[in-house]
């Protein structure tokens, strides 16, 4: 669960959350651009979580399986639970709320790798 794929998508979840800090600076709402970056974002995330599942099923080592898919599924879920609530926002709270949900991805994708490793000491 660790490699190129997750270090991806932290880059991709950071330049996102950048882009949505310059709109809050310029007191914007985000547009469709940065809404299709976000779904773009998204398929990566379940890919990550298809994926992940698909490796630990093969998998007999052994650490926290139940944490391992609950990361997973927040990782998966926690951008169209954003997209949902700045639906109708139209002012810089939305790109606020979308900063803030690039800004934690990169810390779940962390903790994913993180529950993977196992147990340490």
């Amino acid at each position: 669960m660790t490699g190129p794929f997750a270090t991806a998508i932290i880059v991709v979840s950071l330049l996102l959350c950048c882009w949505a800090v310059v709109l809050v600076i310029a007191n914007r709402a985000p547009g469709r651009a940065l809404l299709s970056a976000s779904a773009v974002l998204e398929l990566l995330l379940v890919v990550f979580l298809v994926g992940g599942i698909v490796q630990m099923a093969g998998s007999d080592r052994d650490f926290a399986r139940a944490e391992f898919v609950g990361y997973l599924l927040a990782c998966a879920a926690v951008i169209p639970v954003a997209a949902w609530w700045v639906r109708d926002e139209k002012s810089r709270a939305a790109a606020g709320v979308l900063a803030v949900v690039f800004l934690v991805l990169p810390v779940l994708v962390i903790r994913v790798q993180q529950v993977w490793a196992g147990s340490v000491g």
